[in-house]
């Protein structure tokens, strides 16, 4: 099971990715970019560009995984 972190580019949700990386936990990160930086997310994790008002493509991810 992965865990979507909403906001994961950003400077608190960036450590909470990292920290459930840490904890072998598959992880996905979703942000718009638009405080947030891509160079913050894990390498390890997924980071899927977009707004967390975005039904479709909510949709589209969560089947995903």
């Amino acid at each position: 099971m992965a865990i979507l972190v909403t906001g994961g580019a950003g400077y608190i949700g960036s450590h909470v990715a990292y920290e459930l990386v840490d904890a072998s936990r598959d992880v996905i990160v979703l942000d718009n970019l638009s405080t947030g930086f891509a160079g913050a997310v894990p390498s390890s994790a997924r980071l899927v560009i977009g707004d967390i008002a975005d039904e479709a493509l909510l949709c589209k991810v969560h089947p995903e995984h």
